[in-house]
Parts: C-alpha cells; structure tokens; sequence
C-alpha cells in the first residue's frame, strides 16, 4: 500500500494528513479554502453529496459554462458577481431579523404570493393578506 503525507503550515500550526492511494481510486488530494469547503460542506448535506462529490458537481458546472461562454464574458460574470462580504450577507439572513426582512421585501415586492394552509392546500395571498384559492389550472 502506498501512502503520502501533505503538511501545511498555517498561522503558526502544523497540520498533517494521511492519504492512503490504495483506498482513494483515483482521486487526488486538493487543498481548499476554509470558506469554501465550509459553503460546499453547507449545499452538500442539504442535496444529500458529499463534500467531494458537491466540489466535483461545482467543478463539471464550471467546465460546462467555461465550454460555451467567451472568456471575456466569465471575466466579466466574475467581476459583477464577486461580493467579499457574500458569508457576512448570508450569516444574517440567517436569523430572525433577517428573515423577517426578507418576508418584508416579498410581500412589498410581490403583488400576489403563494402558501400552504393548515391543510397543506395551496392558497393565494394577496399583497393586503387576503387568502383565497388559487386559479384552476388545466
């Protein structure tokens, strides 16, 4: 069996892990970012990946658009859509506040929305809160 160590040193602390190529078919170990394995751990559980296997959807989704799209085009996407303060963002609409602030601009933004009753039927809210059912469809 053959096995590597990588050692990385960061603030002042050494940290070393064991890679066992026997058990790793064909994978190959890569260093990420904390907040981004952190922002790809957080999708992964939610559509049931793991941390590997999001990494490797976000990878195949980057290959896809970089295939059809100039690179003009993926230098300006990056630079309109680069928000360093995305995690702070995020962290508070996470919370009570932030949530109610959002249920705020929906209701302003949105003349009409739609919600499950106790049922669990589907109703339609009307910017002034009334409920009712919503249209037929065929």
């Amino acid at each position: 069996m053959s096995a590597c160590v990588v050692v990385t040193q960061r603030h002042s602390t050494v940290r070393a892990a064991g890679c066992y190529v026997a058990f790793m078919a064909n994978g190959v170990p890569v260093r990420l970012s904390e907040a981004l394995a952190a922002r790809a751990r957080a999708v992964a559980d939610v559509v049931d990946r793991s941390l590997t296997e999001q990494v490797e959807h976000w990878a195949r989704l980057g290959q896809a658009v970089e295939a059809v799209i100039a690179g003009d085009t993926t230098q300006r996407l990056k630079t309109q859509s680069h928000d360093a303060d995305l995690p702070k963002r995020l962290a508070v609409a996470n919370t009570a506040a932030g949530r109610a602030a959002a249920s705020r601009l929906i209701r302003e933004r949105n003349a009409v929305r739609y919600a499950a009753d106790d049922g669990a039927a589907i109703v339609r809210i009307a910017r002034n809160g009334k409920r009712s059912s919503p249209p037929k469809t065929r």
